[in-house]
């Protein structure tokens, strides 16, 4: 997937009591990815629901020059954009603003020349920050992330995109209810709702607030 001119080192994830490391199970790339910050990790989970996104890879490696001098650039991820996107395809840096903050100098100078070394091979360097996605949003994405790791049968799904159709807007627990009073199914139509979600066939506000059954849903094409 990667450029010729990128090499990807073999990462190695270390247990860390002062930041969350661990693997993340990818399935645009089928298979996991190692982070090494809680933040690396919402950033693998974003780009899990950036439609323009084919693939991503960790640690690909560029050659810079910072002061006249040639060294080897170990980014944290490799993003392969589907051809008909606006954007190229990026190397990108995952950092905590405050880390940034406190080697501004040091970092401004690394950002710029990994900026012209990649630029150089049409690909686009980004840093992706805690700025980027809101909490409520990233917690929001991990809770649909499940029915894309374990994708359920959703024998509901007619029944609830036409209800919904004709409601236009509707909170999930009005929508289930709808369909049945049945305590048991309303759990199995409450999961094949965010099932749907997920799958971009109903939308509902991921940046307002938690995702509950008082949150509206609407069909995605509206």
């Amino acid at each position: 997937m990667e450029d010729s001119s990128i090499k990807f080192s073999q990462r190695k994830i270390k247990k860390n009591y002062r930041s969350i490391t661990g693997h993340f199970p990818s399935i645009k790339n089928n298979t996991s990815i190692g982070f090494e910050s809680k933040l690396e990790k919402a950033h693998f989970l974003s780009l899990e629901f950036d439609n323009e996104v084919i693939s991503y890879q960790e640690q690909p490696q560029v050659e810079i020059s910072i002061n006249g001098n040639d060294k080897i650039y170990s980014a944290d991820c490799y993003i392969k954009r589907d051809k008909t996107s606006l954007k190229n395809d990026s190397i990108v840096e995952v950092k905590y603003t405050n880390e940034i903050e406190k080697r501004k100098e040091y970092f401004e100078k690394k950002f710029e020349s990994a900026k012209t070394s990649v630029n150089k091979l049409n690909l686009d360097f980004e840093v992706y920050t805690e700025k980027i996605h809101s909490e409520i949003y990233l917690d929001n994405l991990d809770f649909l992330y499940r029915y894309k790791l374990q994708p359920i049968e959703n024998k509901y799904e007619n029944q609830i995109l036409k209800m919904v159709n004709k409601n236009h807007k509707i909170s999930a627990f009005d929508l289930a209810n709808l369909i049945s009073k049945n305590p048991i199914e309303y759990a199995l139509i409450s999961n094949c709702i965010w099932d749907l979600v997920c799958k971009e066939k109903l939308k509902t506000n991921l940046e307002l607030s938690k995702i509950t059954m008082n949150s509206l849903v609407e069909l995605s094409y509206e």
